[in-house]
């Protein structure tokens, strides 16, 4: 599996979109909202490709959610999710969230934490 992105929550879209650009030199890939999470995601990057941050900014900020920080998790993309879900299984670790297909069934997903409670997303991407 390929580490490819880590994801942070924010309260202020904005600010983070600066720091991150500004302080690193990130650059928007891709924006868009989550109607169905009433969420807002952004994914940066850097001009020579690489590892991304995704930003998760929830219309109300009270919803930030489960981690006691901004960090949210970290994500591996997988050529075979069912595959690498038995093989994770098998070694007794239970998921968050099964595989499942994204909204627009472009990908699909799974939760996991790791045993610091460090939330783990795996990815298939489908098309």
């Amino acid at each position: 599996m390929k580490f490819i992105h880590c994801a942070v929550k924010t309260a202020d879209l904005n600010k983070s979109i600066n720091f991150y650009s500004d302080i690193f030199g990130f650059e928007i890939r891709e924006k868009r909202y989550i109607d169905a999470h009433k969420t807002t995601l952004v994914f940066l990057k850097k001009p020579d490709g690489g590892f991304e941050i995704e930003l998760i900014a929830p219309d109300d900020a009270k919803t930030l959610g489960r981690c006691e920080n901004s960090f949210a998790h970290l994500a591996f993309q997988t050529d075979n999710i069912d595959m690498d879900a038995k093989r994770i299984k098998e070694s007794g670790i239970n998921f968050l969230r099964e595989p499942f297909y994204s909204i627009d069934k472009s990908m699909k997903i799974a939760f996991l934490d790791d045993p610091n409670g460090i939330m783990i997303e795996i990815i298939e991407y489908l098309r």
